[in-house]
């Protein structure tokens, strides 16, 4: 999933003021029911085969129908269009019952054959947000209400099934030549929300859909309003403008979580932050110099990832040593791999491998004496923390000789850049999906940039690939033994490392607030570690309902927040109810992978009439199993 906010991203369109949008109406029985989120980043693009931010999933999440879907709790499978399933005896072939009588938002039936158009078609044409799950499929609707999936090889993921479905009678009229440059804005959909209206740089909105096959939701509306500034952003939550942000700026995190009337919590659902590197694989229209893995290895030990935890977080952050590529935290790495901050290393490393400033101005050149190693560094105007992080990155590249200018460009801007290979450096990251293998597949050697007019080129954004990475992409795709993926992953990861493309700078949390005195029945995802919004399947949605006066506030979440040292997690949420306090500990989850000690020990917190009942610390093992990881 491309692409993560953290603490705020922005539209390309400049837009003042504090709600981008009419603020909406409390709620009372004769108005209608509107929920408002504050973001800071725009729908990149509403086609589901061109989109690749947070924000595009989390509208898609309420538009879209997939086959089958992720409960809130664990990730397990759930129904979707599907309401049952079942595996022949060698697990290539599954059939799935599809609920008859549902329609799309413009009245035309949603049948089966459906849902094998968008299989087929998807596989056939290889659709960016749909290939890694489909690649191998085939599907055939034998009536209106039975679809039989069969795969060309064993499938790990399935019967999960949660790729959204496109209405075909809109999209056979659309070739696949034309269909990037699709506007799928006023495409049908069978979500629980329907998308209405959209203002560039000012908001989105959604409406509840009739005749969605889970029920009609309690929410009429939900909008998402933009913002250009952090303060903004939540002067407007605090005065009611808005009632919830998806991502809270650090610094304001710990001020906020001590409102009675906010439920303030970090969430951690695998997503990370990493510093680039073009190591030029693809295009060659980046600096030779980072062709050569002694640079790149040497940029690594000169960043200081704690100190950017600190400083730019306020210590919400969590070290990782490479791609964090699925919630599930076996598949990381050991802190054991991760770089020492070490500018004398870097130093020396560069020199050795004949990287001199030979004219004494400061800046090394080529081992030839030639094109002096000045990188473009590409910012994101959208993070809160993306100007100071390039600050200090710029500052220790100047210790070791490289000279770095920085350009602060849109979400929007940095995809084409990146697919181009125009670049050096950029600061951007992921949030991945729960089966570990879509964000895995990105780094494959047929994912590398060919045509940099070609918009699908923003995948491998490392510019890397190894013919070892994708021996053991393609087994870990078709191994159904748990433990033997898990070990190919591993194995992956750490090629991947070793490659020294990315400097992953840290894990991400995801700092999300809400107005209790407003709504209750509000769900994480997962519910030990994950946030409420911007998660993998966005139930809250369907699960929110607006709070009466003096009744009780439900809340299924846990917390995870990281300790001063920035190395471990620290206290529970500290919802306010009524004035009612209540801290629980997490658990240490910096280290993932093989550490034994890294358990995920979270409470699950449920609020009732003003007190907080802590219910005991769960380990989250997020299994590998047919019926919970996949694709969101």
């Amino acid at each position: 999933m491309r692409r993560q906010v953290i603490a705020g991203i922005v539209a390309t369109t400049s837009v003042v003021g504090l709600a981008l949008a009419p603020s909406p109406p409390l709620t009372s029985a004769a108005d209608k029911v509107v929920f408002t989120v504050g973001l800071r980043q725009a729908i990149d693009n509403f086609n589901v085969t061109v989109g690749v931010t947070v924000s595009d999933y989390e509208t898609w999440n309420l538009h879209y129908p997939t086959l089958t879907g992720k409960a809130a709790a664990d990730f397990a499978v759930t129904p979707g269009l599907a309401t049952e399933w079942s595996s022949s005896a060698d697990g290539l072939t599954w059939t799935y019952k599809i609920r008859p009588g549902m329609t799309w938002s413009d009245g035309e039936p949603l049948t089966a054959d459906d849902v094998a158009y968008t299989v087929n078609r998807s596989r056939e044409e290889e659709w960016a947000n749909h290939s890694s799950t489909t690649q191998n499929l085939t599907a055939e609707a034998t009536d209106d209400t039975t679809l039989v999936i069969t795969s060309a090889v064993p499938d790990p993921k399935l019967p999960v099934m949660d790729v959204y479905i496109v209405p075909p009678q809109v999209y056979q009229n659309v070739s696949a030549d034309e269909l990037a440059a699709h506007d799928a804005t006023t495409d049908p959909g069978a979500g629980p929300f329907i998308l209405k209206e959209i203002k560039p740089g000012q908001f989105w909105r959604l409406e509840a859909n009739d005749n969605y096959y889970g029920g009609r939701p309690a929410i009429d509306e939900v909008i998402f309003t933009l913002f250009t500034d952090d303060d903004a952003m939540v002067a407007a939550l605090e005065s009611g403008d808005v009632d919830a942000l998806g991502a809270v700026p650090s610094g304001q995190f710990a001020r906020l979580q001590k409102d009675p009337e906010l439920f303030v919590t970090a969430g951690s659902q695998g997503g990370f932050t990493e510093l680039g590197l073009n190591a030029g694989m693809a295009l060659d229209n980046g600096h030779p110099a980072l062709k050569d893995l002694n640079v790149r290895k040497a940029i690594a030990y000169a960043v200081d990832r704690q100190t950017l935890i600190e400083k730019t977080l306020s210590g919400n952050g969590l070290l990782a040593t490479t791609i964090v590529p699925s919630p599930d935290e076996r598949f990381q790495l050991s802190l054991d791999k991760l770089e020492p901050f070490d500018l004398a290393k870097a130093n020396s490393m560069l020199d050795d491998a004949g990287y001199l400033d030979t004219d004494n101005d400061g800046v090394r050149q080529m081992p030839d004496g030639s094109n002096p190693l000045e990188f473009r560094y590409f910012a994101r105007t959208e993070s809160d923390f993306g100007a100071p992080v390039s600050e200090f990155i710029t500052g220790w590249m100047k210790e070791i000789g490289i000279s770095v200018t920085v350009k602060l460009v849109s979400d929007s801007e940095l995809t084409p850049i990146i697919g181009s290979g125009e670049y050096e450096m950029f600061v951007w990251g992921w949030t991945p999906f729960v089966d570990p293998d879509p964000l895995l597949s990105y780094f494959t050697c047929d994912q590398l940039a060919q045509d940099p007019a070609d918009p699908s080129n923003y995948y491998n954004d490392a510019s890397w690939c190894d013919p070892a990475y994708d021996d053991l992409y393609v087994q870990q795709n078709q191994e159904l033994d748990p433990a033997k993926r898990l070990t190919m992953v591993q194995q992956m990861l750490n090629l991947f490392h070793d490659g020294g493309a990315y400097v992953v700078l840290f894990r991400d949390t995801d700092l999300n607030a809400i107005r209790i005195d407003r709504w209750t029945g509000i769900p994480c995802q997962p519910t030990a570690t994950g946030p409420f919004l911007l998660n993998n399947t966005s139930p809250i949605y369907t699960s929110l309902t607006p709070r009466p006066e003096g009744a009780a506030v439900d809340i299924a979440c846990g917390d995870r927040r990281p300790a001063d040292d920035g190395a471990a997690s620290g206290n529970g949420s500290t919802p306010g109810t009524g004035g009612t306090d209540a801290t629980g500990n997490g658990g240490n989850a910096s280290n993932g992978g093989n550490d034994s000690s890294d358990g995920s020990v979270l409470p699950v917190v449920l609020i009732t009439l003003g007190v907080l009942s802590l219910l005991t610390g769960i380990v989250v093992a997020l299994r590998r199993r047919d019926s919970s990881d996949d694709r969101d």
